[in-house]
């Protein structure tokens, strides 16, 4: 077979019928390395680790959402690309994995639901690193949100057993009004007046069947703080001290603070 060749504009350019040269064997295993390490390479996944501040938090209160920590690394390297984090199934937010392959995610209160909500975090590598994406779970319990109602009867709680003293308002002793004036203001910040006839108008009076826990329950001469079920917290009288009991007031005004 002959073989001819034309120096055009400097380039040596073969004629038709020319010869092609098989590859070598080097040339083959160098290809097939290649395409090897491009297979292994897009096949593999990065090593990620995900640290959680915490596991339980209360709606409402920032010193109690959880933070998610997330590292991704391939070969003891960084990995560029970034982060998606799901609650329930759904996309709250996406964060890039910085220059050390590190993202933090701190979703708000508003994306969870009350309970135990189901989180999903997903490294997505950059399409230049050949990785595969990585999918990590973990489990969040979120507890309803903190209300003036249920601070109000929780303070009063940690003074059942407390004694009762005529014109008390600290630990030491509380009359009736001494021991609501003292809990509203512990739990909420609010002052109230200082005699239970003054307390009967410091906020909206509510019905019996909407009362809530923190209300205070009104009768002449006497208050006391609604604590739910039918109960209160009272500073009752010399032989009770601080108390909670079933209510036992026939007909009592709630006043909703």
């Amino acid at each position: 077979m002959s073989l001819t060749a034309a120096l055009a504009g400097g380039t040596l350019v073969a004629g038709a019928g020319t010869a092609t040269a098989a590859p070598t064997t080097a040339n083959v295993s160098s290809q097939a390395a290649v395409g090897s390490l491009a297979a292994a390479k897009k096949s593999s996944k990065p090593s990620v680790k995900v640290s959680l501040s915490r596991t339980t938090g209360t709606k409402g209160k920032k010193n109690t959402r959880p933070k998610y920590t997330v590292k991704a690394t391939s070969n003891g390297k960084a990995v560029k690309g970034q982060v998606k984090i799901f609650i329930d199934g759904k996309k709250v937010n996406t964060k890039k994995l910085n220059k050390n392959g590190i993202a933090r995610l701190k979703p708000t209160w508003g994306k969870y639901d009350t309970g135990r909500n189901k989180i999903r975090l997903t490294v997505v590598p950059a399409k230049s690193t050949g990785l595969q994406k990585v999918k990590t779970h973990r489990t969040v319990k979120v507890n309803p949100k903190a209300t003036n109602g249920s601070k109000v009867v929780s303070v009063a709680h940690q003074y059942v057993g407390a004694r009762y003293v005529y014109g008390g308002s600290s630990p030491r002793g509380f009359d009736c009004s001494g021991f609501t004036s003292y809990v509203y203001k512990k739990a909420t910040g609010k002052t109230l007046p200082r005699s239970s006839s003054a307390q009967r108008s410091v906020g909206k009076k509510v019905s019996r069947s909407n009362a809530k826990p923190g209300d205070i329950v009104y009768t002449p001469g006497h208050v006391a703080i609604y604590a739910g079920n039918g109960k209160v917290i009272e500073a009752g009288n010399p032989r009770t001290g601080v108390i909670k009991r079933k209510m036992w007031q026939s007909n009592p005004t709630f006043i909703r603070v």
